[in-house]
């Protein structure tokens, strides 16, 4: 059995892309945040070669889950420490039990993005904003990555990368290199 391929978790970028998602498309539930991410990440290491935060996504049954981000929005500080910033760069607004992201009483820092980040992150939202909840579930359901990884339980990053993608060997081996590094 291969050894799925994981990357370490970047709280530091997972909040400043909360706080630009909030910032670029206020509002949006905690399945719709789901989605711009998973597609973000996606994106971004078929392109480029790692991902934007590498949170463990989960495969739930309404499509990828980010779980740290998930546990943040939920305010499940029993399960994951509150980071520092949180409260500040984004707010969460519940209405019928709906969660929903706002933008906090800061601006994203934006430094701590690259340019490719910021590219698959508004890419995604722009994907995203306009499908309703069950046409990303249903899309995400296609995904390999989604397909592969038993139900509830972590998806592994190099089945994100697209067998379609003719540079897939390349970016595969630079994403186990950089993940064996810890570099995103």
């Amino acid at each position: 059995m291969k050894k799925p391929l994981k990357f370490p978790f970047s709280e530091t970028k997972a909040i400043e892309a909360l706080a630009f998602i909030a910032q670029e498309c206020p509002g949006l539930s905690a399945l719709y945040v789901s989605k711009v991410l998973f597609f973000a990440e996606k994106w971004h290491l078929n392109r480029y070669g790692r991902p934007i935060l590498a949170d463990t996504y989960i495969a739930m049954p309404k499509g990828p889950v980010p779980s740290t981000v998930k546990n943040f929005i939920d305010y499940k500080w029993d399960w994951v420490d509150e980071p520092e910033s949180f409260r500040a760069a984004v707010k969460i607004v519940s209405d019928g039990g709906l969660r929903r992201l706002t933008t906090g009483s800061r601006p994203p820092e934006l430094s701590v993005l690259s340019k490719s980040d910021i590219e698959c992150l508004k890419e995604s939202i722009a994907f995203c904003k306009d499908k309703s909840a069950n046409e990303l579930s249903n899309i995400t359901h296609m995904d390999k990555a989604w397909i592969s990884a038993a139900q509830n339980g972590p998806m592994d990053y190099a089945d994100f990368i697209d067998d379609e993608n003719p540079n897939k060997e390349e970016i595969l081996a630079l994403a186990s290199e950089s993940a064996f590094c810890g570099i995103l």
